[in-house]
């Protein structure tokens, strides 16, 4: 990989994890997120592209990781919308639905581990992986792994469950890590797995009733020197995959998984729109009501997928 030449933070050129090759590639959005707070802190480079092998979408260029520290607010893990008593009670309901057995869990990503202690309330023995300062506030009581997932090592079959909850995306290597994952599971084991939607952003009809105002909107606001606080395309300089069914189906399936689960309706919305009708935001509450109605033609905001470890042999 080749690194281009620093203007701001920097960035690198790269491929294709999964086909694991330079393939051709479209750009799924380049002018729409040039000129986002995001980018412009990488001279406007970022691109999210599309690969036209297998359809996995990715930033290329993506920030190097040598400067992620500089993209993260370690902060935002306290505000974290996993961290909400409706999706803890549906992710551990999910769960124990599922999993054959739901005695140990780990969590990658888990910020301050407000799920973890969740789930030991529920009588479940909890282990957080996490490489933020948000670590140092950890709220459950079970170990806490320190560093990336892609350094750490954990004996095989060591967990009946795993969760990636809004973290997959933010991997640089999520093949690996998948494989990995397949490791510390038993036959029957579950990963949890949740992660943004790029098929509803980038839906024909989608970008052009919603993506396309918030972009127009964006653009008078900074001609007056102001800013927005939504993403266009669900563009965020720290997500350097922008998944969907297609591809994570098929990673899945490769390293070693099967299917139980595959939803985009996510109960949270159900809860949005409950707060924006009360605090009189009538856009809000309608964009929550179209994205909880799109959730159920596959469509919705976050995907969540549960997949079982096969009895398949592991790969190492």
């Amino acid at each position: 990989m080749e690194t281009s030449t620093r203007t701001t933070l920097r960035t690198t050129t790269t491929q294709c994890t999964f086909c694991a090759r330079k393939t051709a590639e479209t750009v799924r959005a380049d002018q729409m997120i040039k000129s986002l707070p995001e980018n412009e802190v990488f001279g406007g480079r970022l691109k999210i592209v599309e690969c036209s092998e297998c359809g996995l979408r990715y930033l290329n260029p993506m920030p190097d990781l040598r400067d992620l520290h500089h993209i993260y607010n370690y902060d935002v893990y306290e505000d974290s919308t996993n961290n909400n008593p409706v999706l803890m009670e549906h992710f551990h309901a999910t769960l124990a639905e599922k999993c054959a057995r739901l005695n140990k869990v780990l969590e990658i990503g888990c910020g301050t581990g407000d799920f973890l202690a969740y789930l030991e309330e529920k009588g479940i023995a909890a282990t957080g992986v996490e490489f933020a300062d948000s670590a140092n506030r950890k709220k459950f009581k079970g170990q806490m792994l320190y560093g990336r997932m892609e350094d750490i090592d954990i004996p095989d079959a060591s967990f009946d469950a795993v969760l990636l909850l809004n973290v997959i995306e933010h991997l640089a290597e999520p093949m690996a890590v998948l494989h990995k994952i397949r490791r510390m599971l038993p036959p029957g084991g579950a990963l949890l797995l949740r992660h943004p939607n790029s098929d509803l952003f980038f839906n024909p009809f989608y970008r052009a009733l919603v993506e396309s105002p918030k972009y127009l909107w964006h653009k008078m606001q900074k001609s007056r020197g102001k800013r927005t606080g939504f993403t266009v395309l669900g563009f965020q300089n720290q997500h350097l995959f922008y998944f969907n069914k297609r591809s994570v189906v098929a990673m899945l399936h490769e390293a070693g998984f099967d299917i139980a689960r595959f939803s985009t309706v996510d109960p949270y919305n159900r809860l949005r729109i409950r707060k924006a009708l009360k605090g009189g935001n009538v856009i809000e509450s309608a964009i929550a009501t179209i994205r909880h109605a799109l959730g159920f033609v596959g469509l919705g905001p976050e995907c969540l997928t549960v997949a079982i470890a096969s009895n398949k042999p592991v790969k190492h």
